[in-house]
């Protein structure tokens, strides 16, 4: 039987340090390991799952709806799609 171990980093490339990288040989002592790096689109992650998707095309109906809503942020705008 064969395992594979998967983890997901997800972080900015400010939020990059050598720590990064200690943390990782860490985990994973003397393996090989494969790295892979893919932008992210945020639409992308906010529509990723169903809930998420309906919260977003809720805000998008009501600022069509003339039920404008501005956010600064877009954590602004993830806050207020989860209400």
């Amino acid at each position: 039987m064969f395992v594979v171990m998967v983890t997901t980093y997800r972080l900015n490339t400010k939020e990059l340090e050598s720590g990064f990288i200690d943390s990782i040989k860490t985990a994973y002592p003397n393996r090989i390991v494969e790295i892979q790096v893919r932008e992210q689109d945020e639409t992308e992650y906010l529509l990723g799952t169903p809930a998420n998707r309906q919260r977003m095309e809720k805000i998008i109906e009501e600022s069509a709806e003339a039920k404008h809503i501005a956010f600064e942020t877009l954590e602004q705008a993830v806050q207020a799609a989860a209400q």
